[in-house]
């Protein structure tokens, strides 16, 4: 059994001083599997594995959320911080990497002809819905997915602290439900700036005629089309789920794995729709924070000139094939996502067994050396890098084996 001493203690402080405990609302560890049961703080890094403050190693597939897609403290990245470091962080003036980065995220991405660089995904974001709006003249966002804390996209999960009239210039259609799209087009079409949505979730592929569908409906009806590509991005393809599917949005958003988790997103998209923010006071301090622009070049580079991403989708092959051969071994129905590199599989009869199932697996998961996520309300997601060999993999999947049937028998 693993120690949590120093998670506990850390976890039991930070509560006191910090509201919910941690600045990430999904990195509390109530998000996982409770207090005393699942690390809390994080020490170090490296490859695939991550360290607690109580000096436990794990292979991780939390991944920081999705950002780290290399794995953690990758040498070829860290030098190019090093260099950098050298010379300076944040300065009067802005660097030239900014152009270089650009120019190299216009190449990858089918959308981009010009690229606003930020912080965040919540931020990119809202840049992109001030910029539709800004195009199109109209106010209505048509959103589907998690877009982040602004108040255009929070409001329909908590009006808690956000004007009421912000409700009413956000509607929500469903993944996958094109009808859904069509229905709220059709009612107030002349009013809508744009549709946004995340083109991809976890362990699922868009049906083969949404997006194109999304396009179509967009285009006839004078409607900008957005992709957030915060988790796709780099991801499913180096252009992102638009490369992967080919359908191309009118802007996009990328963040998380485009610097191997350091701090940095982009708005992409179209010259006559970028071209007006010049002047629209969407801008930061530490958007041209030069850290972050040499970890996203010399990521996006790697990911390029490498089988990165092809090892990614060859991992994803590895679990979801072991996973199936778990359930058929031990007579017991699992089922795995559609073949994408984040893995996701679920327990569908599971709430009439053992309500407390999700917290059981990830916490005993964790005390033999993995980090798993909750996916929806009986499954568990994995997040893969590029780092995980062969024998991370296996030892995942005996681990899993473990887990499930100590779970079940229990």
């Amino acid at each position: 059994m693993i120690s949590l001493k120093n998670s506990i203690k850390s976890w039991n402080d930070a509560k006191n001083i910090i509201p919910g405990g941690t600045n990430t609302i999904s990195k509390r560890v109530d998000r996982f599997a409770g207090d005393g049961r699942f690390p809390a703080f994080a020490e170090k890094g490296e490859g695939a594995y991550l360290e607690d403050v109580d000096g436990n190693r794990y292979i991780d597939y939390i991944a920081a959320l999705a950002p780290i897609i290399i794995g953690y403290n990758d040498s070829r990245i860290n030098q190019k911080i090093v260099e950098q470091l050298s010379k300076g962080v944040l300065f009067s003036l802005p660097t030239t990497a900014e152009i270089e980065l650009s120019e190299l995220l216009i190449e990858v991405i089918p959308c981009a002809e010009m690229v606003k660089l930020l912080k965040t995904g919540a931020e990119a974001n809202s840049a992109a819905i001030r910029a539709a709006r800004l195009h199109t003249g109209k106010e209505l966002i048509l959103s589907c997915g998690y877009q982040g804390w602004h108040d255009w996209w929070a409001v329909n999960q908590s009006q808690e602290g956000i004007p009421d009239q912000e409700k009413h210039l956000t509607l929500t259609f469903n993944f996958n439900d094109l009808k859904s799209a069509q229905e709220l087009v059709k009612k107030n079409k002349d009013k809508i700036a744009c549709i946004i949505l995340t083109a991809a979730l976890y362990g699922h592929h868009p049906d083969k005629y949404f997006l194109i569908g999304l396009r179509k409906l967009a285009d006839e009806n004078g409607i900008l089309l957005i992709f957030d590509e915060v988790i796709t991005g780099f991801r499913w393809a180096l252009g992102g789920a638009q490369s992967y599917y080919q359908v191309t949005p009118d802007l996009a958003t990328f963040g998380k794995a485009m610097a191997n988790g350091m701090p940095i997103a982009a708005l992409t998209g179209k010259r006559e729709i970028m071209q007006p923010l010049k002047d629209n006071w969407i801008t930061s301090t530490y958007a041209s924070e030069a850290l972050s622009i040499v970890a996203a070049i010399e990521t996006i580079k790697i990911l390029k000139n490498t089988d990165a991403i092809e090892r990614l989708y060859q991992n994803a092959k590895t679990l979801r094939q072991g996973i199936e051969e778990i359930a058929i071994r031990n007579n017991i129905q699992i089922n795995v996502n559609d073949l994408v590199p984040v893995v996701v599989f679920n327990f569908s009869h599971i709430n009439a067994i053992k309500e407390t199932f999700q917290n059981d697996f990830l916490a005993a998961c964790a005390n033999e050396g993995i980090l798993l996520r909750k996916e929806d309300e009986t499954g568990f997601s994995m997040c893969l890098m590029v780092a995980l060999t062969e024998k991370d993999l296996e030892k995942t999947l005996r681990i899993i084996e473990k887990v499930t049937l100590q779970i079940l028998l229990s």
